[in-house]
């Protein structure tokens, strides 16, 4: 017998042999499905007191990183020093 044919002999045995326990998983199953479960929950007290709240103010402060900042428009700069990547 050729290994092709082993394959394929070994293949379906798997899928027989899947399909059998599958079907035993369902058979077995005793129908649980149709049983209502219950549960019992808590009442939760609600405060009837309002609670206050502050509103905070915050304030934005820009900082300079260094650097050089753009020069407006209309203004010319000329190149100056030594450099480069």
């Amino acid at each position: 017998m050729n290994s092709r044919a082993r394959w394929t002999i070994g293949i379906l045995v798997a899928v027989v042999i899947g399909l059998a326990v599958g079907l035993i998983i369902v058979i077995g199953d005793d129908d649980d499905n149709n049983a209502s479960n219950t549960i019992s929950t808590e009442s939760l007290s609600v405060p009837t007191t309002p609670r206050t709240t502050t509103s905070q103010t915050t304030t934005t402060h820009t900082e300079t990183n260094g650097g050089t900042p753009v020069p407006s428009p209309g203004t010319t700069t000329t190149p100056s020093g030594s450099g480069g990547l």
